[in-house]
């Protein structure tokens, strides 16, 4: 198998940021004492996003769903973008810390070009929403994020000659690096600049139609 491109969910694929959007309109207000201190790395974020969730009335599952469905936006190009990665051959795999209850709703018409969604999973814990951590952070990732981007690259997609990566924030750090084309939007590019990347490809983005322009200008290069 030769290329295969990889993304962060929330601010990256989506515009906005789905769990501070989520909160911000189901939560309570002490919602946003949890974010802060998460933001501030006094609180991992995993722990952070079940206390956020943990506000949350296990009877708000369905009303979450269809808001999500109804409000939160695709980044501009998302549905001409797999389609050019169809073209091409080129698996499209997420790689989320969200939840998956609001992930599908939101992208539901195009889950048929997407090989596979890795995220973390919604149960119900005392009549309260919860979060169950599917892909624990492990050595190779110690950002407690939820998820081990890197630990699932490695496992599930080594064969891969090429990889690609997109991502928004601090939590797509140590993805960048098992990857070898970076497409960076929101915070991302500023932690980049901060790490060694060993000469790894950066290219920031607003929309996936930057993204399509720069996997052209590869031509033949990344085509199976």
């Amino acid at each position: 198998m030769s290329t295969i491109f990889f993304s962060d969910f929330d601010g990256t694929i989506t515009e906005r940021d789905v769990i501070e959007s989520i909160m911000s309109h189901f939560a309570p207000p002490e919602w946003k004492k949890i974010h802060n201190s998460l933001m501030e790395g006094n609180l991992d974020i995993d722990v952070g996003i079940r206390m956020m969730f943990n506000l949350i009335p296990a009877k708000r599952e369905d009303d979450i769903r269809n808001w999500v469905k109804n409000s939160i936006k695709v980044r501009e190009g998302f549905g001409e973008f797999l389609d050019f990665l169809e073209k091409k051959k080129i698996p499209f795999v997420i790689l989320s810390g969200g939840v998956d209850f609001y992930i599908y709703p939101i992208i539901e018409k195009y889950l048929s070009k997407i090989k596979k969604i890795h995220s973390n999973r919604l149960f119900i814990n005392n009549g309260k929403l919860d979060v169950k951590f599917t892909y624990r952070c492990s050595v190779n990732c110690k950002r407690n994020c939820g998820i081990c981007k890197p630990y699932i690259i490695q496992t599930y997609y080594s064969n891969y000659k090429i990889k690609m990566y997109a991502g928004d924030g601090i939590t797509d750090l140590d993805a960048c690096q098992y990857n070898d084309i970076i497409f960076s939007t929101g915070g991302l590019a500023n932690y980049l600049e901060k790490i060694n990347l060993r000469g790894k490809r950066v290219y920031q983005f607003n929309t996936f139609y930057d993204v399509i322009k720069v996997i052209k200008e590869y031509g033949e290069g990344i085509s199976i």
